[in-house]
C-alpha cells in the first residue's frame, strides 16, 4: 500500500496529458482515487482526486451545461468527437454524478456537485 501511495504522491501527474474521455477518466481514474481515499483516509488520494476533478470539471462548461465527451487535462479545452456532434450519451453523463458528488462531499467544494446536478 505504502509503495503505491508514494508513487501516487510523487509521480502521478496530469500536467502532460492531452485529450481524455471524460467518462472513462472519471469512472476509472477519479473513481479509483476516491475509492483509495475512502478506504484509507490518506489525504494524498484526495489531493490527487481534487486535482483531476478540477481538470475534468471544465468539460461541463458547454452552452447547455451537458459535459463534452472529451477534455484536455492540461488546458481548458473540451469537445465532442466529430461523430457525436452536439449530442450526449445519457448513460455516460448519468454515471458522472457519483464521482463528482463524492468529490464535492470529500473536498467540501460544492462546485463539483453543482456542475453535475445541472445535468438532471
Amino acid at each position: 500500500f505504502w509503495e503505491a501511495r508514494d508513487w501516487v504522491r510523487d509521480k502521478l501527474s496530469f500536467d502532460n496529458v492531452g485529450a481524455v474521455s471524460v467518462f472513462e477518466t472519471t469512472i476509472r481514474s477519479l473513481g479509483g482515487l476516491l475509492s483509495a481515499y475512502d478506504w484509507s483516509g490518506d489525504p494524498v488520494f484526495l489531493q490527487k482526486a481534487d486535482d483531476l476533478g478540477s481538470r475534468l470539471i471544465h468539460a461541463f462548461d458547454s452552452p447547455n451545461e451537458m459535459p463534452y465527451e472529451q477534455t484536455e487535462l492540461n488546458k481548458r479545452h473540451s469537445f465532442n468527437a466529430p461523430w457525436l456532434q452536439n449530442k450526449v450519451k445519457l448513460a455516460e453523463i448519468g454515471t458522472l454524478q457519483l464521482e463528482f458528488r463524492c468529490l464535492s462531499r470529500a473536498t467540501k467544494k460544492p462546485i463539483y456537485a453543482e456542475k453535475v446536478n445541472r445535468v438532471f
